[in-house]
């Protein structure tokens, strides 16, 4: 399996007819909560930002949606709803791509015919503000406030993708002329991206006026995961393998090198104690949790688990899992829990209803590349 193919494998990929930047109102979303003042509800340490698909069960598992819901859940299981959608042929479904570090805004995209759509909903009050881009492939939210930074095509039979900043208001600043499309939120105001004509040449750029910080190769061509710690990324590289960059000084180390059976490469990595734990894609679109033992991959037993299992987050000792549909059809639990991988015990924190399956879900405070 190629290195673009486990990307893309993780990525929702929006690309629809062109059509002007501009605001628009929202007829087919509604805010869950009431947007006034008296109604802020702040977001509680340790929470997860989760999406909800409801709708009839899909063939090869899953749901297929007719509604989505943007749910709050807080570290103990408590959820909040803090925005609706319906799904049809006019109105497509959400993809969660960002949530500000501080929890108050998620970054949402939903195709329509009128064109994809960037929405920011305020997770406290649970007023929106959208636009709709031509052409959006994925996007983050503008670490200044005042909008996101979008890559787009430059247009619907082309191959190559620009990097904008967008306002809320529509005004655009071209920060690349050609761009991979991943998108890594910085430190102090820049965005780290890879360029699309030199695949292997990593550019960390001012968000203000794309001015180039540090410009740096790749282990071969690498997308970017998450921020592991204050100073460096997680990145997915050649052969699917985890590497620590600093993109400040282009400084890199390798994390994870070799695979056991059914290891096609790593997509995430998680330490508990002195102990790794790496997300792996195996045969078919699945995904499973291995422990690094002795260099190479071993299968994290989860007992009654169906599908994929998805690393989260890590609580102490335990693992956050969050358990998905497959490639074989088999409905998976659908729920978020904590999993002791030394005893190999699991605590339901949340456990959805029948036709529902989680559709994607971030964590409070960490700050994850567009395309993950």
């Amino acid at each position: 399996m190629k290195l673009r193919s486990l990307a893309a494998a993780t990525a929702g990929i929006l690309i629809t007819a062109l059509a002007p930047s501009t605001l628009v109102p929202s007829a087919d979303a509604t805010p869950a909560a009431d947007p006034s003042a008296a109604a802020m509800q702040p977001v509680p340490a340790g929470s997860y930002l989760a999406v909800v698909d409801r709708g009839p069960d899909a063939e090869y598992g899953g749901v297929n949606p007719r509604s989505q819901r943007l749910e709050l859940v807080s570290a103990t299981g408590e959820t909040r709803t803090v925005y609706t959608r319906a799904v049809s042929r006019r109105y497509g479904g959400f993809v969660l791509l960002d949530w500000s570090v501080d929890g108050r805004t998620a970054l949402l995209t939903a195709t329509e015919k009128s064109g994809s759509r960037a929405i920011a909903v305020d997770v406290e009050t649970g007023t929106v503000q959208q636009l709709v881009v031509p052409l959006l492939e994925t996007a983050v939210l503008d670490p200044a406030g005042t909008g996101i930074l979008a890559a787009t095509w430059k247009g619907r039979r082309s191959n190559t993708m620009v990097l904008d900043r967008i306002s809320w208001s529509g005004a655009r600043t071209r920060l690349l002329d050609s761009t991979s499309g991943t998108i890594a939120p910085g430190r102090n105001g820049t965005v780290l991206t890879t360029s699309a004509q030199r695949g292997r040449i990593q550019l960390l750029l001012s968000t203000t006026d794309g001015a180039v910080v540090n410009r740096f190769r790749g282990a071969g061509y690498c997308t970017p995961v998450r921020w592991w710690d204050a100073t460096r990324l997680l990145e997915m590289c050649k052969q699917g393998d985890l590497y620590l960059v600093d993109p400040a000084t282009g400084a890199s180390e390798r994390l994870t090198r070799d695979h056991g059976r059914g290891d096609y490469g790593h997509l995430d990595a998680r330490s508990v104690g002195s102990r790794l734990y790496v997300q792996v894609a195996g045969a078919c679109g699945y995904s499973y949790v291995a422990k690094v033992s002795h260099g190479t991959t071993r299968p994290v037993r989860v007992p009654g688990a169906v599908g994929n299992v998805i690393m989260v987050s890590t609580v102490g000792k335990d693992l956050v899992l969050m358990h998905a549909s497959s490639c074989d059809g088999d409905r998976p639990r659908s729920m978020l829990s904590l999993f002791d991988p030394v005893h190999h015990e699991e605590t339901p924190l949340l456990v959805l209803g029948k036709h529902e399956a989680f559709g994607g879900i971030r964590v409070l405070g960490e700050v994850r590349a567009s395309s993950y």
